[in-house]
């Protein structure tokens, strides 16, 4: 603008620049253009409506002069901020971020220089901006959330109860402006001024409110929220405050303190809640790999104290603060109570909880067990872990609840150990990694999935094929291996996620594995479920299997635990009496769509299909019923189309509606009259989520889907509208054409266990009676798993 004249002296020339900008537009305010003025003379003077232009023009000297200043002088910077916000009229919607710009500038010199006058006045902006937006500008909760520190900033700086009140006051209408959900950390700010409020005058009305907040936080942050440490720290931290009432905080009551020892006090509570935090989440009983001793909680903790880790904590003197301080001390109580894991196949004479408790392992025997649990302690230690724990002697299997408990917490154990050692007896050389028995054993499955860190051991206590990897995990050699023995890919080996989704597949992964108990089949999978079921020891496979897959629907919906062939449980008629059938997968080809036929599709059909398909809910399962939301087709027709010679395996030709004719395979002998039975699709709905379409192109989407062929169910239809599953082969049938999808009938039909009848020749009713008390006995498995008898007389 004016060449060579401030050359090296950009604020200068900023200053004159805006100065002459303004005069312009005064001057052009007061006398306008001439009507006369032609249209070259419009396009030299430029025109200033409401006050903008002379905003636009100091753009580029913005870009300039901030490529220049802001790296090297913050003060020129706030100068030219300050000078543009000056000029900017204040109704302009520029207005407000130039007073956030000078807020935030004076905030950062603060930080640099600590002048009061800098975090006056960015207070001031922040308020003055505050004012400029209407009360639902979802721009004000950010402003708020800003004055709250540069507030908090100054009342730790100076102690004024009036900022005090105004962060009150301010933490209350962002609480307000919080939507319900994300309201625990608001709740928790106020609370947390409410208690210093409590702290600089002692009113008892200020501790309650702030437990009245923690209360209603406390439903928006249960214990398994990732902030529920922080949580119960600042809750525990007021209720002493209550407990206390009548005690004043000492600078209230005029009493003296000791600063050593209040700051001695508060450290003492962080290791005390470090220590708790931790505890929690590790196993009740831990071998101490140095002593070779088994120590309970009180134990722990002693060894704890007597340790060189707690010698490192931090002093009463430490020059940390209060975040750095936490850190340092959560990380020191974490590396003393890090902890390994051995994972192995049990053999003979494994040393239980009475066989070592107050014993000095090391110099036990080496027979049995016992020479495979002083190896692992010791190689335990030798990688720095003052901790070990062992399924076969930490739990007391003679107490159900102790036992109960381990099995639930079993995943998670496995998970936060720092290291889980693998030890293959039957390994010698590399290369046979995948015929060891340990992956053929139910539990070893979780323990692999739930460990972070894993290292092989062969049978002479060396590293499997000598891989110096510190996680076997992490091996790529290794890793191949693993997912060949395993069946289980590699996202899941490396980093396993627990739940309900992909049931299918994670029941595939333990059908051709097995345990010793029975029921252990099931239970050992309630950790890579996530599920909280009690343990029952005599209830029978069948039984405990079932209320793991009735826990999986119901959790999840998830309907592709039904995809299976082979024998029917007890416990419901849908369910498998064992994992086997998981192994075959489901033999579904698909079929190129036909993108003319949405042209002659009827849409209004369409959406109500649509919309009757989004109403359905999950597949819950109780007291041994699936209510099943399913796409059902009628049987019309079945024929016998081969029999074998003895009877037990029947071919036949079924006709459906809307449904191609199609062969079904049975050992059952199905009724040949129309109306008894339906082939059915079961129905998920995450499957109308997962379309990637909307609107009319995701109806159409989802009629290309229901065009495939689908694994469907044979039902019978019993009394009182319930429905049993007829066990088949495969059965796969498709739809005759995309009008006949439009026609199908939407429905959650009650799938109930096996229900048996009996036919009794001509007997005395007396008789009856009898046989109604001793026949359920008779059954195989326990009679509480036939949903009912049936027994009918020719009497």
């Amino acid at each position: 603008m004016f060449p060579e004249v401030f050359t090296g002296q950009s604020e200068t020339a900023l200053r004159a620049a805006l100065f002459l900008l303004e005069d312009i537009s005064q001057a052009q305010a007061t006398e306008p253009i001439l009507p006369s003025a032609g249209p070259a003379m419009e396009r030299l003077v430029p025109q200033y409506l409401n006050g903008l232009a002379l905003e636009d023009l100091t753009n580029p000297l913005s870009k300039e002069f901030g490529k220049k200043s802001r790296s090297g002088d913050l003060n020129k910077m706030i100068t030219y901020t300050l000078t543009k916000l000056e000029f900017t009229p204040p109704k302009s919607p520029r207005h407000h971020s130039a007073l956030i710009n000078l807020a935030n500038l004076l905030s950062e010199r603060f930080n640099e220089g600590g002048a009061e006058e800098d975090l006056n006045e960015a207070i001031k902006l922040r308020r003055d901006a505050s004012e400029c937006l209407s009360p639902d500008d979802p721009q004000r909760l950010i402003i708020h959330l800003e004055l709250d520190k540069s507030l908090s900033l100054r009342f730790r700086s100076w102690g004024a109860l009036a900022d005090l009140e105004d962060i009150i006051s301010l933490r209350r209408i962002v609480l307000e402006s919080t939507p319900a959900p994300e309201r625990w950390k608001p709740l928790l700010n106020l609370a947390d001024s409410l208690y210093e409020k409590y702290q600089k005058l002692g009113s008892v009305d200020n501790i309650e409110e702030a437990l009245r907040l923690m209360y209603t936080a406390w439903q928006l942050c249960p214990p398994g929220h990732p902030d529920f440490a922080l949580f119960r720290e600042h809750f525990s931290r007021y209720l002493n405050a209550k407990v206390s009432e009548g005690t004043l905080p000492a600078h209230v009551s005029g009493l003296e303190t000791d600063p050593s020892s209040s700051a001695s006090s508060y450290i003492e509570q962080l290791i005390e809640e470090a220590v708790s935090e931790t505890l929690e989440g590790i196993p009740p009983r831990l071998l101490h790999t140095p002593t070779g001793v088994l120590c309970n909680r009180d134990e722990q903790l002693s060894k704890f104290k007597d340790s060189p880790q707690y010698k490192q904590l931090p002093s009463p003197t430490s020059l940390l603060n209060s975040q750095q301080l936490e850190a340092e001390i959560k990380n020191v109580v974490s590396e003393c109570f890090a902890f390994a894991t051995l994972s192995h196949r049990w053999g003979s004479r494994e040393p239980l909880l009475r066989d070592v408790e107050g014993k000095n392992i090391y110099d036990l025997g080496r027979t049995g067990g016992l020479a495979k649990l002083q190896r692992f302690c010791a190689c335990a230690l030798e990688r720095k872990f003052l901790w070990a724990w062992s399924d076969t002697c930490c739990i007391n299997k003679d107490s159900s609840a102790e036992l109960q408990e381990a099995i639930g917490s079993m995943f998670s154990w496995y998970h936060r150990s720092s290291l889980t050692i693998v030890y293959l007896a039957d390994v010698g050389h590399p290369g046979s990694l995948a015929n060891s028995v340990w992956f053929k054993r139910g539990w070893t499955l979780q323990e692999l999935l739930a460990s972070n860190t894993v290292l092989f051991y062969a049978h002479d206590w060396s590293l499997y094929a000598n891989s110096d990897a510190e996680n076997h995990k992490t091996d790529p050699a290794l890793l191949k291996d693993l997912c060949q023995a395993t069946q289980v890919a590699e996202r899941y080996l490396t980093d396993f996620d627990p739940g309900t989704t992909a049931a299918r597949s994670r029941l595939s992964w333990a059908s051709r594995r097995r345990t010793t108990q029975p029921e252990d089949m099931a239970y050992s999978l309630f950790g890579i479920f996530r599920v909280h079921l009690p343990v029952l020891y005599g209830e029978s496979a069948q039984n405990a299997l079932g209320r793991l897959l009735a826990e999986i629907i119901s959790d999840s919906g998830g309907v592709s635990v039904l995809d299976w062939v082979g024998k029917q449980s007890l416990f419901n008629s849908c369910f498998p009496a064992n994992l086997e059938p998981y192994q075959k997968v489901p033999p579904i080809q698909l079929i190129p769509g036909d993108p003319s036929k949405r042209e002659r599709l009827d849409l209004e059909k369409a959406r109500k299909l649509c919309s009757d398909l989004a109403k359905l809910p999950l597949a819950p399962c109780v007291h041994r019923r699936i209510l099943l939301p399913s796409i059902i087709h009628p049987v019309t027709a079945v024929t016998v189309k081969v029999s074998s010679g003895d009877h037990w395996r029947y071919t036949y030709q079924v006709h459906a509606s809307q449904l191609m004719p199609l062969e079904v395979a049975s050992s059952v002998n199905l009724d040949e009259g129309p109306g008894k039975y339906f082939l059915v699709r079961p129905w998920h709905p995450k499957w109308l989520q997962l379309l990637n379409e909307s609107g009319d192109d995701a109806i159409c989407d989802l009629l290309d889907r229901l065009e495939q062929p689908f694994n469907a169910l044979l039902l019978k239809r019993l009394l009182h509208n319930e429905y049993k599953r007829i066990p088949c082969d495969w059965i796969t049938p498709r739809v005759q054409d995309l009008a006949s999808i439009l026609d199908s009938e939407v429905l959650t039909v009650e799938v109930v266990q096996i229900v048996v009848v009996v036919h009794i020749p001509a007997v005395p009713p007396s008789l009856v009676q009898l046989l109604c008390f001793i026949l359920p006995y008779t059954l195989q498995d326990a009679s509480c798993m036939v949903k009912k008898i049936w027994l009918y007389s020719s009497t």
